[in-house]
């Protein structure tokens, strides 16, 4: 199949060398075009590989995979453009919420959402490190089952666990809940995510805000897959006790984490249905501070005028 990957970081990156062995991939990645198309891309971990895919996508493709951050995916959905066709399927492999909202409204439901508890780090420009592989669910809200499970089908044929799902709505609210729960506390604490089970108040902490993440989902509505989401974020927990999050991964290299995409919406969504989200509220105004940007609510104070 013809497949590209826009946006080739650690998610990225792994899914070009886990794909290209079989598969035509291209990948669409700013600044670092010249030394993947030097270097080609290097897997190390679960997998160990080097793949050289193209850097200058080119025609139509069969699947596009949007790998980028959460708060890059408008520019990204108007970036591939020229890339979709009438049978392409575009698939969100990303954190946070209103991703698969924002791909549909440019490409009605061509549009999907993939979740993966993939565990894997960027180690250098043209490298990176496969933890764990994890489990990847794809969906799509327009009922489009046929397409899901081919996108499923090529994930699986190139090594990985996965699945379609029937209610991608309700995994992207279980994925946003257990990131919520795990990475901010792992980007705070500075180490893995085995910090949280090392240190009992971190893992208090993280079940307070797991707790506060599922009743925002309760009051919108939406029915999570698992009936104990604090069980489900510890076993995701354990399954990548020795990644490094990508919140840490982006905070310790001074770039823009996507706690707005994640605890944020969560926080926004709950409050407006009356839903307390205290220590959610608390753990996005410490992201924000780490990172050297206003709290909240002074951004938007900025925003409002």
């Amino acid at each position: 199949m013809r497949v590209l990957i826009f946006g080739a970081g650690a998610v990225g990156g792994a899914l070009a060398a886990l794909l290209s062995p079989a598969n035509e991939v291209d990948v669409a990645v700013r600044g670092r075009a010249g030394a993947i198309a030097k270097d080609g891309i290097t897997v190390t971990g679960a997998v160990e590989r080097t793949v050289r895919p193209r850097t200058r996508p080119d025609g139509i493709y069969d699947v596009i995979f949007v790998t980028t951050k959460a708060y890059d995916t408008a520019t990204a959905a108007e970036a591939v453009a020229h890339h979709v066709g009438e049978g392409t399927a575009v698939v969100s492999l990303q954190n946070g919420m209103g991703n698969l909202e924002l791909l549909e409204a440019r490409y009605g439901d061509r549009a999907m959402a993939g979740l993966t508890t993939m565990g894997v780090t960027r180690t250098g420009d043209t490298t990176v490190r496969l933890v764990a592989k994890g489990r990847t669910v794809i969906g799509s809200r327009a009922g489009r089952t046929g397409a899901a499970q081919a996108v499923a089908a090529l994930l699986r044929s190139a090594g990985l666990d996965a699945a379609a799902s029937e209610d991608i709505v309700a995994e992207v609210w279980m994925k946003a809940v257990v990131n919520a729960a795990i990475n901010p506390l792992a980007a705070l604490a500075g180490g893995p995510n085995s910090r949280l089970l090392e240190h009992p108040p971190l893992l208090r902490l993280s079940e307070r805000a797991c707790i506060e993440a599922a009743r925002a989902a309760e009051a919108a509505g939406v029915t999570l897959p698992a009936p104990d989401p604090f069980a489900r974020m510890k076993e995701v927990l354990w399954d990548t006790r020795n990644n490094r999050c990508s919140m840490l991964q982006d905070l310790e290299a001074g770039r823009r984490t996507e706690i707005d995409e994640i605890t944020g919406a969560l926080v926004r969504r709950g409050e407006e249905m009356g839903v307390t989200m205290a220590v959610n509220r608390s753990l996005w105004t410490l992201m924000r501070e780490a990172e050297g940007r206003p709290a909240p609510d002074e951004a938007e104070a900025v925003r409002s005028h």
